[in-house]
């Protein structure tokens, strides 16, 4: 039966694939860019070597939050193994190649079986490590093919994804058999992986290897030309319909407070043009913060890899992709700075941490710009307040920690067991 679905998943992708990649290119210069980056490589053609007796672990992830997440946990194994990382995504292609602790980097290859199956034959991986959900029907079986060990940590199976899992059951369930265990983030990760697969005995809950990260920049105010004292509020990793409710958001509170400071960093920068007419709309002036800081109290955040250290000089933080259905941002990244956190209802990708925060009261959910000028208000006008909420914040981050030593151990224990 897994032959057949595997045969009948292959069809079905590569029938897709060539319509998908055309439309992608007519009309996506965002995915056109991803397309033909680095393009040999999702075809398996990679210029692969080891000069190394130690076991392999190949780790994959899906995006640059994923690469970053278990940094450490490559940090924790890259002495005694050789590291293979592959990623999806152009930029965690370019970051994984950046962070320099893999042995070898790459993009994972299309899931079509042959390629995939390349791909492991060439690195010949003790243990193949999935990072999160990221469950390539093809990439599983090859790994299998290969003798590989199989492991999915970090696992998080959101209650949005479980739904879609869980109507085919019967298609999923023999290819999520074949990981060799499951480290999730939560128990409730762990009892959707359970009923998925059939099987609890292969799995433990680990806890999320995103709070061990430290996610803490040298950063200083005057770094940005901004001044000590003053209410700095950022609003990071924003979508689409969030950038107008933040305009909104501006003009209310500064007929109050006149000089707070309001940066706002656009998930995606290919947004610029369209955030830009937004301001305009609103008659708000700004700068880039590209450019030579001009005295402007509202900052348009136009460059990459900047954001950690905007929340390290804010005083309060808003997580974007919650306000809008597109199950948020990590909220650990401001809440380590001891910064209270703001969120709107849609935090599904990242349901336990909103939750903590929320538990220990380092976070307030909001659902409209009325709802974010009034908390902001609040936390300026009780400082008392603003810095306990900070505290709050930290403590959640902090009383989740543990989870890399957890992680490595598990893969140290699938390597012994490994007869590659």
């Amino acid at each position: 039966m897994t032959t057949i679905f595997l045969f009948i998943y292959n069809l079905f992708f590569i029938s897709l694939l060539i319509p998908a990649s055309l439309l992608l290119l007519i009309f996506s210069s965002k995915y056109r860019k991803e397309i033909f980056y680095k393009l040999p490589e999702r075809f398996a053609l990679w210029n692969y070597s080891k000069n190394s007796s130690k076991k392999t672990i190949w780790i994959h992830c899906a995006s640059l939050g994923e690469v970053r997440a278990v940094e450490p946990v490559i940090e924790g194994l890259k002495d005694d193994f050789f590291i293979v990382l592959t990623a999806l995504t152009k930029s965690a292609r370019e970051y994984a190649q950046k962070m320099n602790k893999a042995h070898f980097c790459a993009l994972l290859p299309l899931d079509i079986y042959p390629l995939v199956l390349k791909a492991f034959k060439i690195v010949k991986p003790d243990v193949f490590v999935i990072v999160e959900t990221e469950l390539w029907v093809s990439s599983l079986c090859g790994a299998k093919r290969a003798g590989a060990k199989i492991m999915t940590v970090n696992g998080r199976m959101s209650e949005k994804s479980f739904k879609m899992y869980k109507k085919l059951r019967f298609f999923w369930r023999p290819f999520i058999k074949l990981i060799d265990y499951i480290c999730a983030r939560t128990a409730a990760d762990a009892q959707r992986f359970a009923f998925l697969s059939g099987k609890t005995d292969n799995i433990s809950v680990g806890g999320n290897v995103k709070y061990d990260r430290d996610f803490k920049v040298n950063s200083k105010r005057s770094d940005f030309g901004l001044k000590d004292g003053g209410i700095v509020f950022t609003a990071g990793s924003t979508r689409d319909f969030e950038e107008e409710i933040i305009a909104q958001s501006y003009v209310k509170i500064k007929k109050s407070y006149p000089d707070i400071k309001f940066f706002l960093a656009p998930r995606h920068l290919s947004r610029l043009g369209e955030v830009k007419k937004i301001l305009a709309k609103y008659d708000i002036s700004y700068s880039l913060f590209s450019q030579k800081q001009d005295g402007k109290n509202f900052i348009l955040v136009d460059v990459f890899g900047k954001l950690q250290s905007v929340y390290a000089v804010s005083d309060i933080s808003f997580v974007g992709g919650s306000l809008v259905n597109k199950g948020g941002q990590n909220p650990i990244e401001p809440a380590a700075y001891a910064k209270p956190v703001l969120f709107g209802p849609y935090m599904e990708n990242f349901e336990t941490e909103a939750d903590v925060l929320l538990k220990y009261g380092g976070a307030f959910k909001v659902l409209n710009a009325d709802e974010i000028v009034l908390k902001i208000i609040e936390l300026v006008c009780n400082k008392e307040l603003r810095i306990k909420a900070g505290e709050n914040a930290a403590k959640a981050v902090e009383s989740q920690k543990g989870a890399v030593k957890r992680t490595v151990e598990k893969i140290r224990e699938e390597a012994e067991k490994s007869v590659n």
